[in-house]
């Protein structure tokens, strides 16, 4: 190797290869940390199943088109401006001083239309379309009148659902009958949540002290799931329910079911479960109609064996889901107001068995 000459494909990279290149790095690990966070299992605002959700996403698509437009047209600009500057002559030194007379690379009166029909009349008319669409479907997303009411009251990472009408009260599920307007009244005695159901409606805020509405009107049945959108503290991720949309007369059958007390034990290990809840704290922050369990503070458990899931979306309502809320309660939700009971296994096991029977 002849001494100075530097070898072929051995030159050091200098500092700015090196800021492009962790620049680079760096913009693909957003990228797909970005689509990392989306899943197929999520409900999307973008898959409408209400007359409501559909106003949003055709909204949605408007504002998406325009952008696109803006940012195609954007691009356009810059194209032309770099290869007009490429393709431009030198100075002209004709003149007496020296200094070019060609300026810049449009002449003033055209810089001064492009300034005004790029930089004021199109941003003008955008925004223009686009707040219009938005009034009108923020007008548009409350409907006139309501058959079916539901109170919704925001708590500690769980949401308490209410019938004012037909006496019926339940924890992180909404039942509504498919093609009937819904309203729902949101109230909260804690913090700021927000309730969003994103297929039904776009979320509405659930501020202390006030009562704010949301109405839908679900276009077919199944199981939507909603989710507090507000950060309201630890357990605010998992801070979840789901709205079961049925036919009329299920809806019926599901409210007169409710409105009864829960199924009486019948087995021994049954009989031994609800001594075990009349006798232990679970008392004293649940209800269950029927029995000397009367608390306020948790969800009502009169029909707890209904429901799908357990702890707000958190686990399936199922023995060993039941087994696992109950004896590791903190690690599937820590900060939750239910404390971690000391029980036997003998006595989780009778108290599974006496909840999953209340239908």
């Amino acid at each position: 190797m002849v001494e100075g000459v530097i070898p072929r494909g051995a030159h050091c990279r200098t500092p700015l290869t090196r800021r492009r290149t962790t620049s680079l790095i760096v913009a693909i690990v957003a990228i797909v940390g970005a689509l990392s966070a989306c899943s197929s299992a999520s409900p999307s605002m973008l898959d409408g199943k209400s007359p409501q959700a559909d106003r949003i996403s055709d909204l949605w698509w408007l504002m998406f088109a325009l952008a696109v437009a803006v940012y195609v047209t954007v691009i356009a600009f810059v194209i032309v401006a770099a290869m007009r500057r490429r393709r431009s002559p030198g100075p002209d030194t004709s003149s007496d001083s020296g200094v070019s007379l060609r300026g810049d690379l449009l002449d003033d009166r055209v810089d001064r239309r492009f300034l005004l029909y790029g930089g004021l009349l199109l941003p003008v008319i955008v925004l223009g379309i686009i707040a219009v669409q938005t009034v009108r479907v923020s007008d548009s997303l409350q409907a006139a009148t309501a058959r079916v009411h539901i109170d919704v009251d925001a708590k500690d990472w769980w949401w308490r659902i209410s019938y004012p009408n037909d006496g019926v009260v339940t924890a992180n599920e909404i039942h509504v009958p498919v093609g009937e307007s819904v309203q729902i009244a949101l109230r909260s005695d804690n913090v700021v949540h927000s309730l969003w159901v994103p297929q039904l409606n776009g979320k509405s805020d659930v501020i202390p002290g006030e009562t704010n509405y949301m109405t839908f009107i679900a276009a077919q049945t199944g199981i939507f799931r909603g989710q507090c959108a507000e950060f309201c503290g630890i357990e605010h991720a998992k801070m979840a329910f789901i709205v079961i949309v049925q036919t009329r007369a299920d809806f019926e059958a599901w409210l007169a079911s409710s409105r009864t007390p829960g199924v009486a034990a019948q087995t021994a290990q049954q009989r031994q479960g609800a001594q075990l809840v009349a006798t232990t704290s679970c008392a004293g922050c649940h209800t269950i109609i029927g029995t000397a369990a009367i608390g306020t503070v948790g969800p009502d458990l009169t029909h707890v064996g209904s429901r799908q899931t357990l702890a707000s979306d958190s686990l399936p309502n199922t023995p060993d889901g039941m087994v696992r809320w109950l004896t590791a309660t903190q690690q599937v939700k820590a900060g939750a107001l239910m404390p971690q009971i000391d029980l036997t296994a003998a006595q989780v096991a009778a108290i599974t068995a006496y909840l999953e029977s209340l239908k």
